[in-house]
């Protein structure tokens, strides 16, 4: 889907520190699609026949940019919220539900 790529983009680009984004900047979804988000038109290759765990899935990436979002804010919770576009009180529960507090 391209309107997903385009906010990968633009969170990688937000979360970047140097002048070009370097594939180790990437969420592993760009280089492993069953590993992050589901595309359109190729979801049905992610559904096995023992199923799949959204739920993970969409955990491990969401753990992935809060940590790429607190080593770009320098640790500072708020700001990393904010590049997250996520309110404070959601980025603490996130911290808590995924044991980075």
């Amino acid at each position: 889907n391209v309107r997903e790529l385009e906010n990968i983009i633009e969170r990688t680009v937000s979360l970047e520190r140097g002048a070009a984004i370097l594939p180790e900047s990437l969420p592993p979804v760009i280089f492993h699609p069953a590993a992050g988000i589901a595309r359109r038109g190729g979801s049905e290759q992610m559904v096995t026949m023992d199923g799949v765990n959204l739920e993970e899935i969409v955990g491990n990436l969401e753990k992935d940019l809060i940590e790429r979002a607190l080593k770009k804010a320098g640790g500072v919770k708020k700001r990393a919220a904010k590049l997250l576009g996520i309110s404070f009180r959601s980025m603490r529960y996130r911290l808590e539900k995924y044991g980075m507090d």
